[in-house]
Order: structure tokens, then sequence, then C-alpha cells
């Protein structure tokens, strides 16, 4: 409604027109952090009756399927399957490795992909790493890593990116255990 509103004042009416379209981009902004809200607040099927390994290794799996790519998980450093995580950090850690997987397909032109899920001392992490084309992480203005990012700081962690044009790309997600 307000799009059409907008519409019909272009040609009479120029500036209500421009205050119509800001309100619409007020009211799309709100939806989407609402919407994000709801989805941060659900608990992802994968891990309704599976460890977050298991949930890893089906994504994993998945994704190579679903894309060609040569995928592996990497488990060696994780120690004992009893991590003392919760809940909502598994949750983060899955989200943010669904959140990488998803750039490396829509951006890496990548050929390989490593999961790496690693504890060292108090800390658990999930490492994405590709070989595709990287980027300059300050210049990315994209919003996913940056819902990430709050993610991980409401659980306590935090969100590294590292990567460079040509060098490929390592996201990793780290949430302190309980």
């Amino acid at each position: 409604m307000l799009a059409q509103t907008a519409t019909g004042q272009l040609p009479g009416s120029p500036g209500a027109a421009a205050e119509r379209v800001a309100l619409i981009e007020e009211v799309a902004r709100e939806n989407l952090a609402e919407a994000r809200a709801m989805v941060a607040a659900l608990a992802p099927v994968a891990l309704d009756s599976a460890t977050l390994v298991e949930a890893l290794e089906r994504l994993t799996e998945r994704f190579g399927r679903e894309t060609g790519l040569a995928t592996r998980l990497d488990t060696a450093a994780l120690g004992s399957p009893d991590q003392g995580l919760s809940r909502s950090q598994e949750i983060v850690l899955l989200r943010g490795a669904q959140e990488a997987l998803t750039n490396v397909r829509r951006h890496a032109a990548a050929s390989a992909v490593v999961l790496r899920v690693s504890r060292v001392g108090d800390v658990v992490a999930v490492h994405v790493e590709d070989d595709g084309v990287g980027f300059d992480p300050a210049g990315a203005p994209g919003i996913g890593l940056a819902g990430l990012r709050d993610r991980a700081e409401e659980a306590g962690g935090a969100v590294d990116v590292a990567s460079e044009p040509g060098r490929g790309t390592r996201v990793t997600v780290r949430v302190p255990v309980r």
C-alpha cells in the first residue's frame, strides 16, 4: 500500500513520494529485524535430536552434494564430544557454519571447503575455510556476517573473517564453554 501511494504521488508531488519511500525503507528494516529475531530464536531442525557434530556432518555432506564442491569436516581438534555448550551456543555455531557456507555458495567460486570444529581451553570454534576468490572484509557491506556477529556476541562469542582477494576466505565463529 505504501508503494502504491508513493507511485501515485510521484508525478504531482515528488517530495511526498520521497517521504513515502523513506517510510517504506523504515518499515522494511523493522520487518527484517523482527524476522531475524524470530529466526534466531528458533532452534535449527538439524539440532532437534542430534549433537552439534552430527548436525555439522549432515550440513557438510549436503553442501558437497548440492554444490559439487569437495567438502570435509575435521573434528580432530575438538577433543571430547561433550563440549559443555548450551543449546543456544550450539545454535550460534551451526548458524555460523550455515551462513559461511551460504557465502561460499554465492560468492567464493571455490573448489573446496573445509569445516573445522576445535576447542582451545574454554572456547569452541567452528571454522569454515574455502579456496575461492576471497574479498576485502573491510569493504564488505553484507548483512549476513553482521547478523552472525550479533548472534555470536549475544552468546558471549565472536566472529572473525580472514580473507583477501585471490586467497580464499576463513570465517571463524567462537563461543565460550559454560
